[in-house]
């Protein structure tokens, strides 16, 4: 149940992709508006706290990781050994260098199936070793941060008509959905409701469009803004009232992680399948700072840990929305990676370049990027893996080749875009 208070800070807060959505009937069937969408799913999952991505992606063949990380380092390939590195190979990966940690063999499934792009080194230049600035820069798509995100400026430079066309889940809305399209953000679709019996709901309903589909040409912009937050909240309750999060099944046996990013990554899998329209989705799972006590290979291990929630979950929506993946494609990113040598608590400090990964029935599988290495001249500054892959070029091939939109230059501003491949 929505309480009232609740309720009038989603109105100020929130909001949804709104443009074609008929006020007159707000509970009018869904299916006319996912006619009107563009059929693709962007998911992005933010792992916020900076993931070690060398523990992520184990550079098993480069001699310096193991000098590096004498505690900390994820032991080479061995069927015998549970903690050890997946080996990865097939599909243009380099032979005996690269290997998965352990905790994500769930992602192994995606990668045989040739669908799962693995980028060892991505970042920027000059990138901030602070959390907030980190995560603001790689959701703005720039180098520093800007007042929209970049999921937002695709919304804006593309527009589609759609009942639900972009959402963030998470306690307030990801800085990548924020600027001048109101997006809606929630933490669990299944408490968005008003509490009220059928008929009561209906008249709310029914008062509530009346007032916020009023004109809004008399240049009073906070009037404007009050009215475009208050269609979008009619419109959600509208299009989320329908759908059942409580009886919903994933098909093909997917099982997704009991935590709330698997409950997120589940209510994503049912919106897709509603047919709402759903293009942009973003959620955020945390606990990558790993200072202190990180774990090596080992199923305990803190790192391990969340490394086995992160897979599962996206294993989980791969399975659960079987063919429909061929529409859908999921990047994960993270604000910085950590120190390439492990530090006295036995855990990483915060790095450079990061370990990202795209997924999803169009990609093509394989790990892009030259590796830079880890000697000590290779370093940068002397301590941090540097990067190959630059965020917004991974953005751009999702943008392009994905979501169809060529407005490079305008969502990732002051950026010259270098296509990968990727999709």
């Amino acid at each position: 149940m929505i309480k009232r208070r609740d309720f009038l800070r989603t109105l100020a807060a929130a909001g949804a992709s709104t443009a074609a959505f008929a006020f007159s009937n707000p509970l009018r069937p869904r299916m006319a508006f996912a006619q009107t969408s563009s059929g693709k799913t962007l998911l992005v999952v933010f792992q916020r706290g900076g993931c070690d991505g060398v523990n992520t992606v184990i550079p098993y063949g480069d001699p310096a990781y193991y000098s590096l990380r004498p505690t900390i380092a994820v032991p080479p390939p061995n069927a015998a050994n549970p903690a050890a590195a997946l080996a990865l190979s097939g599909f243009g990966a380099p032979s005996g260098l690269f290997g998965l940690h352990p905790g994500l063999s769930p992602l192994l499934r995606i990668w045989s199936d040739g669908r799962l792009a693995v980028l060892p080194a991505t970042h920027y230049p000059n990138g901030s070793q602070s959390h907030f600035d980190g995560q603001e820069n790689l959701e703005s798509g720039a180098d520093s941060a800007t007042v929209d995100g970049w999921l937002n400026r695709h919304l804006v430079t593309l527009p589609r008509p759609a009942a639900l066309r972009a959402v963030g889940f998470g306690d307030e809305l990801p800085h990548a959905l924020r600027g001048a399209q109101v997006v809606s953000a929630f933490n669990d679709i299944a408490n968005f409701r008003l509490g009220l019996a059928a008929d009561q709901e209906q008249a709310l309903l029914t008062d509530l469009t009346r007032v916020y589909s009023q004109a809004t040409n008399d240049g009073r912009a906070y009037r404007a803004l009050v009215l475009a937050h208050g269609r979008a909240v009619v419109n959600d309750l509208a299009v989320l009232s329908g759908i059942d999060t409580a009886t919903y099944q994933p098909a093909n046996g997917a099982a997704y992680p009991n935590s709330s990013y698997g409950r997120q990554l589940r209510q994503i899998a049912q919106l897709i399948k509603e047919d709402v329209g759903l293009e942009v989705a973003s959620l955020s799972t945390g606990g990558w700072d790993t200072h202190s006590n990180q774990g090596a290979g080992e199923a305990a291990g803190q790192q391990a840990r969340r490394h086995q929630d992160f897979a599962a979950g996206i294993a989980a929506l791969y399975t659960d929305l079987g063919t429909r993946m061929a529409d859908v494609t999921i990047v994960t990113m993270t604000e910085f990676g950590r120190s390439s040598a492990e530090n006295g608590s036995m855990g990483t400090d915060h790095g450079h370049a990061a370990a990202w990964f795209v997924a999803g029935g169009a990609v093509r599988g394989g790990v892009y990027g030259a590796w830079p290495g880890l000697a000590d001249a290779q370093l940068l500054r002397g301590r941090y893996l540097d990067h190959s892959i630059d965020f917004r070029d991974v953005m751009g091939d999702v943008l392009t080749a994905h979501l169809g939109n060529s407005n490079v230059a305008t969502v990732l501003p002051g950026h010259t875009y270098r296509p990968i491949g990727i999709v």
